[in-house]
């Protein structure tokens, strides 16, 4: 099956048999299994040669950055680490390498000024587990690390900010999330666009065939709407069976596109479950941040979207109620 935006819609057939994914050498007759050596591998081998950057407060907390080259960091949208706080500086420091191993914060005139370990810095060398602040409130630890801690790093934050389920981006992210991408859109004077939808009738899905059919669904629909939306948006799972996008600098036109984009590839997939094809719709609720009056609340722009979703669900399931 094909979709004219997306092309092959990918995993909408049959889940591949668990026999498939097993290793031909593997001893299925007596159930034994195959013991190979354990390599030792001496860590002082593995050499501790990359910079990372760990979010410690502020926006999207835990994320890490590799040093790979000289980012510039601050609130503008060409820098390389962009931090949305109103005490950053639009360009406010930048990390350069200076030499095997060296690499050393410069101040870039900031406002607020730049703080190492508490300093107020103008040029700086980093050392490993340093503690770097910029503007009022956001830090960062700085470590030297091989590739096999880099890697725990990042997968540490991953799974605090995914539902282990679908992989989408789980409720306290999206709050999160919420919050910054509100603040960048009043401040730059953009728009901002959110969509909550919910599976129609999903208490039917669990009741009639249990909920590992119903957790089937979940991560099937969530892996055919990750490659829906686009890659800056923001995938949340919302609820149980309910999801939320964020969709930064989308107009009214280009959010209902999405959000029937959304419905229209929902209602075509198709889940096997037990030798039973499953076939689910969804219901779409859209806000508009320039619809909200008054203060440009979270709470505001959800209930805007929820009442919408509510309508979706009474006049007849399987719609999207927006503007437009």
């Amino acid at each position: 099956m094909t979709d004219p935006k997306h092309g092959e819609l990918e995993g909408l057939g049959p889940e591949p048999d668990l026999a498939d994914a097993l290793p031909e050498d593997e001893e299925e007759s007596t159930g034994a299994i195959r013991i190979t050596e354990v390599q030792r591998v001496d860590p002082r081998l593995v050499p501790r040669d990359r910079a990372t950057l760990s979010i410690l407060s502020g926006p999207e907390t835990g994320r890490v950055f590799s040093l790979d080259k000289a980012p510039v960091l601050g609130r503008g949208k060409d820098c390389d680490i962009q931090i949305d706080d109103n005490s950053v500086s639009r360009s406010h420091a930048r990390i350069v390498v200076r030499g095997a191993l060296r690499w050393v914060l410069e101040d870039l005139g900031s406002r607020n000024g730049s703080f190492v370990n508490g300093e107020n810095v103008k040029s700086h060398e980093l050392q490993d587990g340093d503690i770097i602040q910029l503007g009022a409130s956001v830090r960062f630890r700085f470590a030297i690390a091989n590739v096999e801690e880099e890697s725990v790093l990042r997968k540490l934050y991953e799974s605090s900010v995914r539902d282990g389920l679908t992989g989408a981006f789980n409720r306290r992210h999206f709050n999160d999330r919420l919050v910054a991408e509100i603040s960048y859109a009043v401040r730059h004077g953009t728009e901002l666009a959110l969509l909550i939808f919910d599976i129609d009738h999903f208490k039917r899905v669990n009741d009639n065939y249990g909920h590992l059919a119903g957790d089937r669904i979940l991560s099937k629909l969530t892996s055919v709407m990750q490659h829906t939306v686009r890659a800056e948006d923001i995938l949340a799972r919302y609820g149980g069976e309910e999801f939320a996008v964020i969709a930064r600098g989308t107009d009214a036109v280009g959010a209902r596109s999405l959000a029937d984009r959304i419905r229209g590839i929902s209602e075509r997939v198709t889940v096997r479950f037990e030798g039973i094809d499953l076939r689910v719709t969804v219901s779409v609720g859209v806000a508009m941040l320039s619809d909200v009056e008054g203060t440009k609340e979270p709470g505001r722009l959800i209930g805007r979207a929820d009442a919408n979703l509510y309508e979706a669900k009474q006049s007849g399931r399987n719609r999207v109620v927006g503007p437009g």
